[in-house]
């Protein structure tokens, strides 16, 4: 046995913003799938918030139901419509209301009993995965939702209950909980739960600190004993988190900056679209005004850029305000630039497109339709302040490929354990 030892802890303010941002990985991880996702929920009060926000327009828009099915990770053995059905929450909020009903998977509980429930599970889950084994390379699902129980068990899976050992089976029924509501229950088992791309914590309020800190101390509790094959993800409000543990913050925004040629627009685009944020597009907030010296090959001053930069501000304000994330190309070549997008924040961070003078001039010269003629290159360089490392600037060489930069960025935006 061995203790998930790879785990990133991310900290946000309350339990609405957890759920914004499991709801951003859930569709950014559907999105990266271009065939059929597969989605694994969990039960308890924890992903009320987010089933209510994944069925609201903004983000039922952005899903291809038909393409999406979805499983649960554990279940009461009560009947479907029971209060206490795990499933049942999730197709009232959710899934009965945008997901085709042959894409909802619920765990039988009509059958004889939770041995039975479990097998007839477990067909279902290899007949959608196409194989009686789980192959390491190739996930089962594309999202594991997960929480934690007071005594840190996770699905059904409780401490020092044989289910934890289980390695071959991928569901197994639960006798009794051992925790209220003490039903029997039926649960997949570590072998499947882990066989995904990227499994999501979510945990809020105070009452949880207790068990966190358990767990983030190493115990041997089954909720240190899970693991995705690729991303594994605790999110954690303030209140639970334990005092003083180096959690990671998220930022509200981030500014996509470099000189013209460098790829802001592109990377900020590709990078949007792998976080679930929205992108804007500095260039858009110019006035009309700077489009056109810009167009005429006359550099801005800094009294032509003072007005944009502040529109840009207020936009940044606008989305942290109302708890969305977004991604913005901007140049900020000058630290008094970053300085009026900052205002002071410390939820906004920037990622630094470095690149060569020579390889950026070789993109200019080969793009066509901007406004930026490529003469103006040597001004920006002359300009450019690369950001200090008070400024906390996620730094990456854009001689590489879209994906490996957008990698990075992400890889220092959410770093693993030391």
């Amino acid at each position: 046995m061995a203790l998930n030892d790879n785990r990133r802890v991310i900290a946000l303010a309350d339990s609405a913003a957890l759920a914004t941002f499991a709801a951003d990985r859930i569709v950014a991880r559907i999105g990266a799938n271009p065939g059929r996702a597969a989605i694994c929920l969990t039960g308890g009060s924890s992903p009320k918030r987010l089933y209510e926000l994944l069925a609201t327009t903004n983000y039922r828009s952005r899903i291809p139901w038909d393409h999406v099915d979805w499983f649960i990770g554990d279940e009461r053995f009560v009947a479907a419509d029971d209060p206490l059905n795990n499933m049942a929450m999730a197709r009232r909020l959710l899934l009965d209301r945008c997901a085709p009903a042959c894409n909802i998977h619920p765990i039988p509980t009509d059958a004889a009993d939770p041995e039975d429930a479990a097998h007839r599970y477990e067909s279902e889950l290899k007949s959608y995965y196409g194989a009686n084994r789980l192959n390491p390379v190739r996930a089962l699902f594309d999202v594991v939702l997960m929480g934690v129980g007071p005594d840190g068990h996770i699905a059904s899976l409780f401490p020092n209950f044989p289910a934890i050992e289980e390695t071959e089976r991928w569901v197994v029924g639960v006798p009794k909980a051992n925790v209220e509501p003490f039903v029997p229950r039926v649960t997949l088992t570590l072998a499947a739960l882990n066989s995904s791309r990227e499994m999501l914590f979510e945990v809020a309020g105070a009452d949880k600190r207790e068990i966190l800190t358990r767990v983030f101390d190493g115990e041997d509790l089954p909720a240190n004993r899970v693991c995705a094959t690729g991303d594994t993800v605790w999110l954690v409000d303030r209140a639970a988190l334990p005092e003083n543990f180096p959690a990671h913050e998220v930022p509200c925004a981030l500014v996509v900056m470099g000189v013209s040629g460098s790829g802001k627009s592109t990377i900020a685009d590709a990078l949007a679209k792998r976080l679930g944020w929205r992108c804007e597009d500095g260039d858009k907030f110019h006035p009309a005004r700077n489009v056109a010296k810009m167009s005429a090959g006359q550099p801005l001053t800094d009294e032509d850029r003072w007005p944009w930069l502040q529109a840009i501000a207020d936009e940044i304000d606008r989305s942290c305000k109302t708890g969305e994330r977004v991604v913005v190309a901007c140049s900020a070549l000058k630290r008094a630039y970053r300085n009026i997008l900052v205002h002071g924040r410390n939820d906004v961070r920037f990622v630094f497109l470095d690149g060569t003078e020579a390889l950026i001039a070789g993109r200019l010269a080969a793009r066509k339709g901007h406004f930026m003629p490529p003469g103006l290159l040597t001004s920006q360089f002359k300009t450019l302040e690369p950001p200090a490392a008070d400024e906390r600037p996620l730094t990456v060489s854009i001689d590489a490929p879209v994906g490996a930069i957008v990698d990075d960025i992400i890889r220092q935006l959410t770093p693993g354990p030391a």
